[in-house]
Parts: structure tokens; C-alpha cells; sequence
């Protein structure tokens, strides 16, 4: 069965904070630490602004990843998808909790227009579409798709899945392909979004590559090409990536990232945001629990709803990061093995075997659609900071083996361009979103070498009256340098340099205070 199986990698990568600059030498963060950095969003309140901003019956800024890859024994003449783990429906179905609808074919007119019926009841205005290849079981279901789509205003674009013998060329095929037997429908959704590697407003294609790291690939040039050539398109097209690492963007030439599902808010969360290069799209996704107990999944992937309040808790640090999304994605309207549906499900179901299905608790069948139309209001009434933001410079340089420095407190850093970087440098850029890492060879910093990278970014939400406080953690060789420049003009004027060369703990913490008016009084 084609499942998304390949969500466990993913997600035992982000359970061990893997990203590609971290050599092995380098801890990862301290689960005991209690500063943790964040920002708080301040969505403005639908009162606030009911008589400023109208809120549409349907946002393009809104989706849901859907699943067409359904069929049952009245409509299609066998059972897919619904047996997966040895279960026999229509009762009994690979899934904790159970369809409104039963166990339901994705070609059934009925039920697709029904699922439109409630995505806009939701106020989602784009589904993305699981697409398996050309002439795939899922490639079939599309015609329908946008038929009853168009007929709900309801906009469709695509997933591109690992299906097998997937390469960077089969991607530029593919979409000359969803372009020539799709494009002319008036539901094929594109985007005016522009991105670095897509500067033109023209109407395109938006694009969602999943697993783009699962055959081993080389690391962040391997989609270069074929990036190229899809911006090159008459139609052009924006890809947007299933990856928090940034590096694959200036790699690879990818327009955005989204991250699909992220299970435990802990101290990555959607910190990966502010590591995005200017230009680049971010595409958050933000799921209402997750439950796959049915299908056996690790338990370690089970995430209650809790009432709504895990969604609207993904909702706020989707929102939060003080990085304004292109789009909000939702985990997902019908991907019903995983357990991370809106689409509603029924109250009370048994599968014949003694055993009740989920459901949603204090919520109604329907609750997730109502919760999600709250939070597009909500998202589409924020407004991020434009003018409230300072350019700023930060040098480290280190003799130890590796060195990290995070924003605690009092703002955030976002848009990172790297200036400059040793060549001896191990790593020289940023891990688990917004932290910077600089390493070097155990054996280079036994030798007394020294190593330095230079990046330019962005300071944003610096809290009024409250300075910068951020954290230096290093190894137990050498010493760490940072120097924290701002910018009244082309030239960058120096606003500290701090120093730590204490061992103190195993990642041997040193605090430093960056005063609020040194690094707002120099702005232009």
C-alpha cells in the first residue's frame, strides 16, 4: 500500500535534531534548559479589526493536504487503502478514528463534492492533492477532483510523492505534464507569490516535493537543475520543499519549505522559519493531533487533540515565529491511517470487533472545520512587522571544537546571509531553525587553530524596554568570540564584542546582554 511510511524517517530525524551542519561532536540542546527562545505572536483580535479587514468565504492562504487514494468494493470494485495493516472494512479500516462518511471511494462524485462542501465550510481554498506519478492510481482521481472543486470556488494543487524511480528530471516531467492535462481548469491553483529563484509576479504553478532527501541524493545541489529549469518554464512554478534544513534553498534553488508535520511543540518547533533566506517562501503546517495506533505506528508519533487545543497550539507557533507564512498548510483533511484528519469523523463507531473508534472529543464531528475557519480569520487580521526591523551583523569566531549562539530573550533574528566562512570550518551555519553553529576538527582545535564565519540578518520583535539576551555555549577547548555590529549606512558599526572562554558545564553556557538602544539608535 502506498502509505506515508516515509513520514517515520522524517520524523525520527526531527526527534534526533539531525540537520546537516551538526558534526557529531556537537550536543544537541540541553533538555533541561527553561530559556528557551520564542516569540510570541500578537494576531490582532477579530474585534479589533472587523471594520479594517473583510474576511473571504474562501482563502487561497489556507490549505489542506488531501488524500484522493481511496476506493471501495460499490464504487471501484475492491478495497484500497482502507485495509491497510491486515483490517477487513468497511467496518474495520486501517484507521483510529471513523469516516462521517464510511469507508468511502475517492471517485465517487457524492463524496468528493461532500469533501468540498466542508473545505469550504472551512474556509480552506486550496487542497493538495498526494499525486503518485503520471497514470498513478492517484493521477485518476484528479479530473473529478477539479471538476467538483471549481464548483466550490476551491482551487487544487499538487504533492509530488517519492514514488518509485522519482529523479530531478521525472520532477520537470511531471510538471509539463500536470501543466498539459491540467492547466486549463479553472481550479488548477496557481500563485502570485514571487521567491528569490522566482522574482516575477505571473500567475504559476505551486508545487509541493515531499522527501526530497530519501534515495540519498547529493546533499543541497541535487534538485539544482531541475529547479532551473521548472523557473524557466513559460508557466515557470514555485516548488516548495518537505525540509526545516534552509540549506537546500540556496542548494537547490527551492521557492519555500514546509514541514508537513511537526509532533511535539518542544524547542525546534517552527524556529526553522527564521532560518529561511530572504526571498523564500514559508509554507508552515500545522496538524490537530495525530494518531496511528490502527496502522502500528510508533507509539512515540501519538499526539492527542486534547479538545482543539493541540491545533490551536500549532496554530499560534505556526504564527509566531515573526516570519509572515505565504500560506498556513493543515495535516491534513482526509489522511485518515495517520489519524490527522479535519474531515469529520464519526461519534460512537465499533469496528465489529469490540473495539470503539476515536473521535474528537469534546469537540463535534464538524469542530475542526469551525476551528479552522476561526484561524484563518485570525491569521489573515495579523500583521508582521515591516518597518520594525534592524539590519545587524554577527561575527564568532572559536578556537574551540564547536560553538553555538541563540537568541534567549527580548527578539529574534530572521533572514540569515551568510558573509563569510573559514574553509577549515566544519560547519559554519544554523541549526534547529535559529541557533548558529560554528565547528572544526577536534584534532584543528587541539592545534590551537581558530575558525570564524561572518552573517548578516534581520532583528525583529525586540520587546520594548527589554534587551537582547543571548547565549553562547561552547566545548571545553579554546575560547568564543562575538562581535554583534549594526548598521546606520553601508558600514557596520560595532556594538559589543563578548567572550567565553570558561568551562563550566558540559556545554559550558555563557549569557550575554546586547543593550535595546545600541541596537535601534543606529538604524537609518
Amino acid at each position: 500500500m502506498q502509505t506515508r511510511v516515509l513520514l517515520v524517517l522524517y520524523l525520527i530525524a526531527l526527534f534526533t535534531g539531525c540537520t546537516s551542519t551538526q558534526p557529531a561532536q556537537v550536543p544537541g540542546p540541553d533538555p533541561t534548559q527553561t530559556s528557551i527562545p520564542t516569540v510570541t505572536p500578537e494576531p490582532a483580535t477579530p474585534e479589533a479589526t472587523s471594520t479594517a479587514i473583510e474576511i473571504p468565504e474562501l482563502s487561497d492562504k489556507v490549505a489542506a493536504f488531501y488524500y484522493p487514494w481511496y476506493a471501495n468494493l460499490e464504487t471501484d470494485g475492491k478495497w484500497t487503502h482502507w485495509p491497510q495493516n491486515n483490517h477487513r472494512p468497511p467496518e474495520d479500516i486501517g484507521s483510529d478514528y471513523y469516516p462521517v462518511l464510511g469507508a468511502y471511494s475517492s471517485n465517487d462524485p457524492a463524496v468528493v463534492a461532500q469533501h468540498m462542501e466542508w473545505l469550504k465550510q472551512a474556509g480552506v481554498g486550496v487542497i493538495i492533492t498526494s499525486w503518485w506519478g503520471q497514470g498513478t492510481r492517484e493521477d485518476r482521481p484528479v479530473p473529478l477532483l477539479l471538476e467538483m472543486a471549481e464548483r466550490y470556488g476551491i482551487k487544487v494543487a499538487f504533492h509530488i510523492e517519492p514514488y518509485n524511480k522519482r529523479t530531478a528530471a521525472s520532477l520537470v516531467s511531471d510538471i509539463q505534464y500536470l501543466y498539459a492535462q491540467y492547466g486549463s481548469s479553472p481550479a488548477f491553483f496557481r500563485s502570485t507569490a514571487t521567491s528569490r529563484y522566482s522574482p516575477d509576479s505571473q500567475p504559476k504553478g505551486m508545487f509541493f516535493l515531499w522527501s526530497i532527501e530519501a534515495k540519498g541524493e547529493a546533499r543541497y545541489s541535487y534538485w539544482q537543475e531541475a529547479l532551473d529549469q521548472i523557473h524557466a518554464l513559460p508557466e515557470g512554478g514555485l516548488v516548495i520543499a518537505n525540509t526545516l534544513d534552509a540549506g537546500w534553498v540556496e542548494g537547490s534553488h527551492f521557492d519555500g519549505l514546509y514541514n508537513y508535520a511537526t509532533l511535539h511543540l518542544d524547542y525546534n518547533s517552527f524556529g526553522w522559519a527564521r532560518s529561511l533566506p530572504a526571498g523564500t517562501l514559508y509554507v508552515p503546517s500545522v496538524i490537530p493531533g495525530f494518531s496511528a495506533k490502527r496502522i502500528e505506528y510508533p507509539p512515540d508519533t501519538y499526539v492527542p487533540r486534547l479538545d482543539g487545543n493541540t491545533y490551536n497550539e500549532q496554530w499560534t507557533a505556526a504564527l509566531g515565529t515573526g516570519v509572515q507564512p505565504e500560506m498556513v498548510t493543515i495535516t491534513s483533511f482526509n489522511e485518515w491511517h495517520e489519524g490527522s484528519v479535519i474531515e469529520p469523523a464519526q461519534v460512537g463507531a465499533t469496528d465489529g470487533n469490540g473495539n470503539t473508534y476515536a473521535d474528537f472529543g469534546a469537540l463535534p464531528p464538524e469542530g475542526y472545520l469551525d476551528l479552522t475557519r476561526d484561524w484563518m480569520g485570525k491569521y489573515l487580521r495579523m500583521s508582521w512587522p515591516k518597518t520594525n526591523t534592524y539590519p545587524a551583523r554577527i561575527k564568532i569566531t572559536t578556537t574551540s571544537d564547536w560553538t553555538t549562539l541563540d537568541v534567549l530573550s527580548g527578539g529574534a533574528w530572521i533572514q540569515p546571509a551568510r558573509v563569510s566562512a573559514s574553509n577549515l570550518a566544519t560547519a559554519a551555519g544554523m541549526e534547529y531553525g535559529d541557533r548558529f553553529l560554528l565547528s572544526q576538527s577536534l584534532a584543528d582545535a587541539e592545534a590551537g587553530m581558530q575558525v570564524e564565519m561572518v552573517w548578516d540578518v534581520l532583528l525583529t520583535d525586540l520587546a520594548p524596554d527589554q534587551d537582547l539576551l543571548l547565549q553562547i555555549d561552547r566545548g571545553n577547548i579554546g575560547k568564543t568570540q562575538v562581535t554583534i555590529y549594526t548598521y546606520a549606512g553601508a558600514t557596520p558599526i560595532e556594538v559589543g564584542t563578548f567572550e567565553s572562554d570558561q568551562v563550566t558545564t558540559d556545554r559550558n553556557s555563557h549569557q550575554i546582554m546586547v543593550p535595546l538602544d545600541e541596537l535601534t539608535d543606529s538604524k537609518p
